[in-house]
């Protein structure tokens, strides 16, 4: 739109002040908002992964800054297709807003990959509720988790027994104290190698020292493992798949890296929380555009092979060596 208003300023068309073209950019909120919106739900076939065909999503978001004072910012909120390596859908919030698996609504039979500030009940049981699946970071105390027959769940001692015997895959009970309700779930525990496992370690026991607690043993080995929630069926998903999909969920990670470097996603100039949505939006349009530009992902993907239909699942073969990253 500005560059509308500047060529009829410059072919003698019209003429606009500042304040005049800054109150017409502020109303382009609503109508840009539908534009990225609507492009981002458009089909895209080559999104489907795996011999299931299903829809791979990651969910996260990414925290945005006037200039001035850090404390008063923007998030927003994505979901983004790790099959077609494409955004399909953001919501912008103020800082009071939390961030929720089911953003932007959860279609039937997706997947959705969520890190460790989405190991929330209330998150994981809007995903099951809307029909599809989730895979999450479970954190060392989020969540009520109990066996089978209701004994409490130490992840300290379940971490200590995959650091000496391997990967383990655990059927649990998720427990809501508020409502009550219960549901079934998997814990995969993956011991980190040894350089990441310490290096999570000293985190941990510099976190200690900042606030003022002792860190216990069972504490440090939670540290040096990683723990992830699903709801997958271990028949179809063995954990090796469900950890190597996990790492896919860095892809929006990349995604917001090359929004906010090389599209400008953090270049504010205004307070104003309209111009703040009109820029954001417009930046997420540019980089819609881009997508729906270039070559397919389906074909031109570079693991595309591995994802393609009809062929075996994600590393079929069980090996794990793929998740050395995951941390």
């Amino acid at each position: 739109m500005p560059i509308v208003y500047a060529g009829a300023d410059a072919g003698g068309h019209a003429s606009f002040s500042d304040v005049a073209l800054l109150k017409r950019m502020r109303r382009c909120g609503p109508w840009l908002t539908w534009l990225v919106s609507t492009l981002a739900t458009q089909d895209r076939p080559e999104a489907a992964m795996g011999e299931d065909g299903r829809r791979i999503v990651a969910v996260d978001g990414t925290v945005i800054c006037s200039p001035g004072d850090k404390k008063n910012y923007h998030i927003l909120h994505t979901v983004y297709d790790v099959g077609a390596q494409c955004f399909l859908g953001a919501e912008l919030t103020d800082r009071h807003t939390a961030e929720r698996l089911d953003v932007c609504g959860v279609g039937k039979g997706e997947v959705r990959l969520g890190d460790r500030v989405y190991g929330r009940w209330r998150d994981l049981r809007a995903v099951t509720t809307a029909g599809a699946d989730y895979v999450v970071r479970l954190s060392a105390k989020a969540l009520a988790l109990r066996t089978l027959k209701g004994e409490t769940i130490d992840r300290g001692a379940l971490c200590e027994r995959a650091v000496t015997g391997g990967v383990l895959d655990e059927t649990v009970m998720i427990h809501d104290a508020k409502s009550g309700e219960r549901m079934e779930a998997r814990v995969i525990v993956l011991p980190l190698p040894p350089e990441q496992a310490e290096a999570a370690r000293r985190l941990a026991r510099k976190k200690a020292l900042k606030w003022g607690y002792t860190i216990g043993k069972k504490a440090l080995a939670t540290a040096g493992c990683l723990m992830l929630i699903t709801s997958l069926p271990r028949e179809a998903w063995p954990s090796a798949r469900v950890l190597a999909l996990y790492r896919r969920r860095w892809q929006v990670e990349l995604a917001f890296k090359r929004l906010k470097s090389l599209i400008g996603l953090e270049e504010l100039r205004v307070h104003d929380s309209e111009l703040v949505s009109v820029w954001i939006h417009a930046v997420l349009l540019v980089a819609l555009l881009i997508d729906a530009e270039r070559p397919s992902a389906w074909r031109e993907g570079p693991d595309s092979p591995r994802w393609a239909q009809g062929r075996e699942g994600l590393f079929p073969s069980g090996d794990l060596s793929h998740c050395s990253a995951l941390a």
